[in-house]
């Protein structure tokens, strides 16, 4: 059909420059000329976070976090919406950031977390701020800094979590540079406090423990949160939700594996959406719901073949949502709370963030789509498609960018394999062009969707296509997509990968000749396999990739899952960490490689890097490494990311010709 009124159209317009050709129209101004996607306009892209509504659904405060090129660093400040005019205002403008919004009853002040003191050592601590006019002013001051703040639903409390007090002996210490670190020693926990709003002395209400993720009973009588013995990223799985009482008493935890959680509005059940056995390090996510009173959690996505994602209630309590990925877009799950199969909504068509419900009804996210960045996005009630309500990249609407699909292919197992296919603007529609392979971190449950990919837009600015494969482990396809075999890394995967690039190639998509491969964490890991696997990339780019895993268990900061992964550690299954590693296989490496990584990785730390150069070196294959002091594992400051970005292009502009 849109073929046939193609045609239609063209034969109209050629009849009527045939009839109008003895009365040519007056001349009109030529379009304005859309400009390209740029090394600026990547730089200053913000990103929106921390939506939080007023109790009354009439005002969304969250948190946009901008670039700042000329200070070269990253500044968070807190926004407002008001409902129903949309008007959208920007509340806060200080050089430190501003962040962790939360409403007074009845919303006309906020609560939130601000570094805004002076001297030496300045702590975050708790601000607020009138919604009728004038500046923000310190509420009270504490010893050591604050992380989160959440007022009471009846206005009465603040709920906090701070550092411990650090013992004076310590402070004497570290002045004087007695500053060692003690492995795993730890000094201050992040802790649960409260203090009436009205003035009164804080409370503690936790010790030894790390909190995160309070929350208050809609009732303000308790307080949920998330608790974890050490906080470490490797003890991810003994994370528990625990209840305490507002007035003091005993913690109680619910035994489970604790993740970003809700309560219902009528203060009777606690849903989250997670695994349930700390045994395992990879594991679908179920969307579950226990009593407040405690009991036996119910999970209520045991048949829904798709990882649950953090979900928000209805508010008559009897309905959970949450927003799923689909192959590469995202749609509106609902769920009963009762059980039963959920149902999926309207197609996004985009990438969308955690749905927050308001009291009224009204359902907020932060959605992007493949031609436009973050923004936040508002719908009347849960499943309806939603409107735009800000402008915070309206920028990048004027501009002229690549144009994104998805693909299909067969892998070599018979299985579908989909992906993104990103081509610069005016390309032939059939034309074979130079191709990056840009493969994703994770590597479970990541994927590539439809939403605004800012690099992958600057390269299409400067001629390249970019291939974005969703290979096995990504989310969107099914649990059993998603659980690969163990032991795995860099076999079925790589063979997605190249199963897809052989596909481009044979449809004339891609030219053969002129290929390049990158991506970052498990990404940059994987790139670094296909170097040992193949000599068909031109040039390649390994952004905190991982060569030696054997090594890496040591160096890292994580080192149950890859545990877990490979079927037990380095000393009892050797083979399978060995032949999974890259560097095992360094010898077939003729690929010119650019690393990268930042020097305060703990992820992927800074020997693995330059463990693969050293290599590829005194093995005469073309390789530079760029490593950035302050950046841990992806790059922060913006003085980083430019030359990241421009020293990625020149390599690749380099080698693919």
């Amino acid at each position: 059909m849109a073929r046939r009124f193609l045609l239609l159209s063209l034969a109209f317009v050629l009849a009527m420059s045939t009839a109008f050709a003895a009365a040519p129209p007056a001349a009109k101004p030529a379009p304005a000329k859309r400009g390209a996607f740029t090394l600026d306009h990547l730089l200053t892209l913000s990103s929106i976070s921390q939506l939080s509504w007023s109790a009354d659904g009439r005002q969304l405060a969250f948190v946009v976090s901008a670039p700042d090129t000329a200070e070269n660093s990253n500044n968070q400040d807190l926004w407002l919406l008001d409902l129903p005019e949309g008007r959208v205002t920007r509340l806060t403008r200080h050089p430190k950031n501003d962040f962790g919004p939360t409403f007074s009853p009845y919303g006309d002040t906020l609560a939130f977390i601000a570094n805004r003191a002076t001297g030496d050592d300045p702590k975050s601590a708790i601000w607020m701020m009138s919604l009728r006019g004038g500046e923000p002013w310190a509420f009270g001051s504490t010893d050591e800094s604050v992380s989160e703040v959440e007022w009471s639903p009846d206005g009465r409390w603040l709920a906090y979590v701070k550092l411990d007090t650090l013992p004076k002996q310590v402070r004497e210490w570290r002045k004087k540079k007695w500053d060692h670190v003690v492995e795993d020693e730890r000094l201050q926990y992040p802790s649960l406090w409260v203090t009436e709003v009205a003035g009164g002395k804080p409370r503690r209400l936790t010790s030894n423990e790390h909190v995160s993720s309070v929350r208050w009973s809609p009732d303000s009588k308790r307080i949920a949160f998330l608790v974890n013995p050490t906080g470490k990223a490797d003890d991810e799985n003994k994370t528990d939700l625990a209840i305490v009482p507002v007035e003091g008493g005993a913690e109680r935890k619910l035994g489970v594996i604790g993740a970003p959680f809700a309560w219902s509005p009528d203060g009777k059940w606690l849903a989250w959406a997670g695994g349930s056995d700390r045994k395992k390090h990879v594991e679908k996510s179920d969307l579950r719901v226990v009593s407040s009173s405690g009991g036996t959690p119910v999970n209520l996505t045991a048949s829904f073949d798709e990882d649950a994602k953090e979900p928000a209630w209805s508010p008559g309590s009897d309905t959970l949502y949450f927003h799923s990925a689909q192959g590469v877009t995202t749609v509106l799950a609902a769920v009963s709370r009762t059980g039963g199969p959920g149902t999926l909504g309207v197609d996004l068509d985009a990438e969308a963030g955690v749905p927050v419900v308001a009291g009224d009804g009204r359902v907020a996210w932060v959605q992007s789509s493949a031609a436009a960045p973050s923004e936040v996005w508002v719908a009347d009630r849960a499943g309806l498609p939603g409107r735009r309500m800000t402008g915070i990249n309206a920028g990048i609407a004027d501009l002229t960018l690549g144009a994104t699909r998805a693909v299909q292919w067969t892998s070599t197992d018979r299985v579908e394999v989909e992906g993104l296919l990103l081509r610069p603007a005016g390309a032939r529609p059939n034309a074979p062009l130079k191709t990056l392979v840009l493969l994703h971190g994770g590597p479970y449950t990541a994927r590539y969707a439809l939403g605004f990919q800012a690099l992958p837009q600057y390269f299409a600015a400067h001629g390249y296509q970019v291939f974005m494969p969703n290979f096995r482990s990504s989310g969107g396809y099914g649990t059993a997509f998603m659980q690969r075999q163990r032991s795995d890394w860099g076999f079925q995967d790589w063979q997605d990968v190249a199963s897809g690039v052989d596909s481009l190639v044979k449809w004339g998509l891609a030219d053969g000749r002129r290929l390049g491969v990158y991506g970052g964490s498990y990404g940059g890991y994987l790139s670094a396999w296909a170097i040992t696997q193949t000599d068909r990339f031109d040039a390649a780019c390994v952004l905190a990739g991982a060569v030696d895993l054997p090594a890496l268990f040591g160096q890292s900061d994580v080192h149950q899952y890859r545990a877990f992964e490979f079927e037990g550690y380095p000393w009892e299954t050797p083979d399978l960490w060995r032949r999974s590693s890259p560097i095992t296989h360094i010898l077939d490496a003729k690929t010119p490689t650019l690393i990268i990584i930042g020097e305060n990785d703990a992820r992927i730390p800074y020997p693995q890097g330059q463990q693969l150069y050293t290599a590829l070196v005194n093995l005469g294959v073309p390789a530079e490494f760029a490593h950035y002091p302050r950046e841990g594992h992806g790059l922060r400051e913006p003085r980083h990311r430019a030359d990241q970005t421009t020293r990625m292009l020149r390599w690749f502009d380099r080698w693919m010709r």
